[in-house]
């Protein structure tokens, strides 16, 4: 994603660092193909900016904000990962005791450089500056309000639904084979518009070799909703499923045959095939 992130950027003609201290040979290569600049760590990365936006895994969004603090930041700091509006004030408030300004964010689309694909909400006073950044796309940029947390609030409730119904899909599907009766339950799916079989075992297949990255989500989404006053044990049951499928982590040529046996291999014992 941070990659999409660059791609808008640089075609609106802003210049791009990133920092590639702990980071993999992979991303290493994406980078480079980016034309992203390597300013080597977050502090020379910080000492270089004006702006930072953060795109990383949930579970690392305080790391990177601490860092920034640490490296004595004095810009906007654009936080744009899956994290809970919770956390995302949180992390809003340490950094503007130090005179950062701060600005809230959340992701909705595919990492792909497609227009009309891939949307990044922004809230917070300075919202609509950094949204300025966006106006080349692929990605395009929107204000959703003056609060942070309201960006974050967006984005996990957009993901609560599109992970939460693949994990969903995904666990039904697996429950119907264990019984034997997964090809009549296509058969009612079909009778009510309900997903066809073709589409629906695309679905969890192409989910598939990205759900180790939806664990930690799952949880910020389960945190959500508890803040709100809703039950969050879905999406930790989500994040268990999701955690199943780890084996799969970035595989290609996958079948749905192969993440169906793994999610029953994990889950329990097959009583029939369908």
């Amino acid at each position: 994603m941070g990659c999409t992130v660059a791609a808008t950027l640089t075609r609106g003609g802003h210049r791009l660092l990133w920092a590639s201290a702990g980071r993999s040979e992979r991303s290493r290569a994406r980078a480079s193909q980016a034309g992203l600049e390597d300013a080597g760590t977050i502090g020379e990365l910080a000492r270089r900016s004006e702006i930072i936006i953060s795109v990383c895994p949930p579970e690392f969004a305080d790391v990177v904000a601490d860092e920034a603090l640490a490296a004595g930041f004095q810009g906007i700091f654009v936080d744009a990962n899956a994290i809970t509006p919770r956390r995302s004030r949180a992390i809003g408030e340490r950094l503007e005791r130090a005179g950062i300004r701060f600005v809230d964010g959340g992701i909705i689309g595919p990492a792909v450089v497609k227009p009309e694909t891939v949307w990044l909400y922004l809230s917070g006073a300075e919202a609509a500056r950094v949204a300025r950044c966006f106006t080349a796309g692929p990605m395009i940029a929107e204000v959703v309000g003056a609060e942070p947390g309201q960006a974050s609030g967006l984005k996990m409730c957009f993901a609560a639904y599109n992970k939460g119904r693949a994990a969903l899909l995904a666990a039904t599907l697996a429950a119907a084979e264990s019984f034997g009766v997964r090809n009549i339950v296509y058969e009612q799916w079909e009778r009510r518009d309900g997903p066809q079989r073709a589409e629906a075992e695309q679905f969890v297949t192409a989910m598939a070799p990205r759900a180790w990255r939806f664990v930690a989500e799952m949880h910020e989404i389960s945190e959500t909703f508890e803040t709100a006053g809703l039950p969050g044990e879905f999406h930790e049951g989500a994040a268990k499923l999701y955690e199943m499928l780890r084996e799969f982590k970035d595989a290609s040529g996958l079948t749905f045959d192969q993440v169906l046996r793994a999610l029953i291999a994990t889950g329990g014992t097959t009583h029939a095939g369908a």
